[in-house]
């Protein structure tokens, strides 16, 4: 049976399905132990193919499209960061009806509180400028950093790149926006002048008007915090609020909801996982900063679906993600419980390993490989954590990987560069890429809405905050790098990019057809291998596969 995940593809609408094939399962067994005794009707005949699921090249949104494409299974997770109840899931091993509503109760009920934002599970970012190879950018960081703010140098070209009509940061043109730009370059060489420019720029924000007055409303907030004449004690902004665990279960669903993003993340590097283990018959999966592990249903409904049939075993090794706090053994035992059971539902052969050392402490030994297994490494959202002014953490980590002998590494991250640049150019980048992602929340929802403006005020605001508000140092967390920047440590450890295939590029150009004509979402292709989901041909966020 084909489990396929037509909705909205999270692991909700997966375990909707599996109950109802379970239900009719019975169903025609109870007919099959009458059979003797009632006739037996006439089969019904197949329901057509819809045409979506017809389209040469693509993959099907649908279990009618399963038998004209037998490995192109349909991924999408619901990551939006809540923790699923136990007793859900005992209702699934028991066939009982599904309600939605007691599962959205339960996710609310079990949300871990996080330390900080768990936007990485969901955000992304905009393409970087040309960089150099980490090791010279290094070098070059402090002079962009201390250099007066009337070079054109830095300023000229950040204007150039946020103000010029073919450019893909043209979203910066708004005069608010350009303010804010100089107010940026000022706040070095002259921060009262920069103080006093930036007041007229925060009386014109506004956290309900358009986009640019939007995401000015965040950016002249942090920049406040930076100058120190700028005022920032007395600003009462979301970046010193604190949600609830509810409230910000509320939030990434609300984020999920109304943007594509997660979801084709963990579609997109389902389908690589999937296509690089073949028909092996055991499977290991790495996931270096697995959170609710709710990506994993998703491949472990197509693995137990595939035509060479399911393996004889799936092994999930899960490394805690950071926003899973100190402690995370008590979240990574419920995470290895829901996909225990869910597997079980499938009959599949399951074990789930959590490994609760540090990251920098890990070897290869802990992971213990055995030579029959196909290894898979997952990053999603997650090596740019151990981002700074050395990429010896990253290559650490990446050698570490490498070491497992993996089949494919898959890598998701921000397409923005917020780490080694110096402050105007990570200014600038960061004002376009929010700008981009303000503009694509302003399209989904209602400019009145309150989730939005919760959305908004309680996590990107932190983010914008954590990115260019604090000077330099360790108080800036939000260290990002483009793909640019990934390519050249990847390859620096060894590996080599692996083109995405095309049902995983069909795959996710139909996620896109799931959203209004009018949303101006597109998938970009960036050397040498990479797939970016874009805003107004904007990458925004991208997904990459290695080996």
């Amino acid at each position: 049976m084909a489990y396929m995940c037509a909705d909205s593809g999270n692991l909700m609408a997966i375990a909707q399905q599996v109950i109802q094939q379970q239900q009719q399962h019975n169903q025609q067994q109870q007919r099959h132990h009458h059979h003797h005794l009632v006739p037996s009707p006439m089969p019904m005949p197949a329901a057509p193919v819809p045409p979506h699921a017809q389209i040469p090249g693509s993959l099907p949104f649908g279990a009618a499209g399963s038998a004209a494409w037998p490995q192109a299974e349909n991924f999408f997770s619901d990551v939006f960061g809540a923790s699923a109840a136990d007793a859900v899931f005992s209702d699934l091993a028991a066939g009982t009806d599904f309600d939605s509503d007691v599962w959205m109760e339960s996710l609310i009920g079990d949300a871990p509180v996080f330390q900080d934002s768990d936007l990485d599970r969901l955000i992304f970012t905009t393409p970087p400028p040309p960089v150099a190879p980490p090791a010279e950018a290094e070098d070059a960081a402090p002079q962009v950093e201390n250099a007066p703010a009337s070079l054109p140098t830095v300023a000229a070209a950040a204007q150039a790149a946020c103000s010029s009509p073919g450019s893909p940061d043209a979203s910066c043109s708004a005069p608010i926006l350009q303010s804010l730009l100089a107010c940026s370059r000022a706040a070095a060489a002259n921060p009262a002048l920069a103080a006093a420019e930036l007041a007229k720029v925060r009386a014109a924000a506004t956290e309900s008007g358009d986009p640019a007055e939007r995401v000015a409303f965040y950016f002249s907030d942090a920049l406040a915090r930076r100058l120190p004449c700028g005022g920032a004690a007395s600003l009462e902004t979301a970046s010193d609020a604190r949600l609830a665990s509810d409230e910000v279960t509320l939030c990434y669903k609300t984020l999920n909801d109304a943007c594509p993003y997660s979801k084709f993340a963990h579609l997109t590097a389902n389908q690589a996982i999937l296509e690089a283990t073949g028909a092996a018959t055991k499977i290991h999966i790495v996931d270096f900063g697995i959170v609710q592990g709710i990506q994993w249903a998703a491949l472990l409904q197509a693995l137990a679906t595939r035509p060479e049939g399911k393996p004889s075993r799936i092994r999930i090794s899960g490394v805690p993600s950071p926003y899973l706090g100190p402690q995370p053994a008590a979240s990574l035992a419920a995470t290895s419980a829901r996909l225990r059971d869910f597997a079980q539902l499938l009959g599949v052969d399951f074990e789930f390993v959590p490994l609760l050392r540090p990251v920098h402490e890990l070897d290869q030994s802990d992971f213990s490989v055995d030579p029959d297994e196909v290894v898979a490494v997952n990053f999603m959202l997650q090596l740019y954590h151990l981002l700074g002014d050395s990429d010896e953490p990253v290559r650490r980590v990446l050698r570490l990987a490498k070491s497992l002998g993996p089949a494919v590494v898959t890598l998701g991250e921000y397409e923005v560069s917020l780490n080694r640049a110096g402050f105007v150019d990570r200014f600038a980048s960061a004002l376009s890429y929010y700008r981009a992602v303000f503009e694509s929340l302003d399209v989904a929802m209602a400019r009145d809405s309150e989730d939005r403006a919760t959305l908004e005020r309680c996590m990107f605001g932190e983010r914008i905050r954590r990115a260019v508000g604090p000077p330099e140092g360790a108080d800036r967390t939000d260290r990002m790098a483009g793909s640019a920047e990934w390519q050249a440590l990847m390859e620096w450890c060894g590996f080599e990019p692996v083109r995405l295939s095309n049902y995983a590029e069909s795959q996710a150009e139909l996620l896109l057809w799931d959203y209004d004509s009018k949303y101006k979402y597109s998938l970009v292709e960036l050397p040498p291998a990479f797939l970016s989901l874009a805003w107004e041909k904007r990458p925004l966020l991208t997904v990459s596969a290695w080996r």
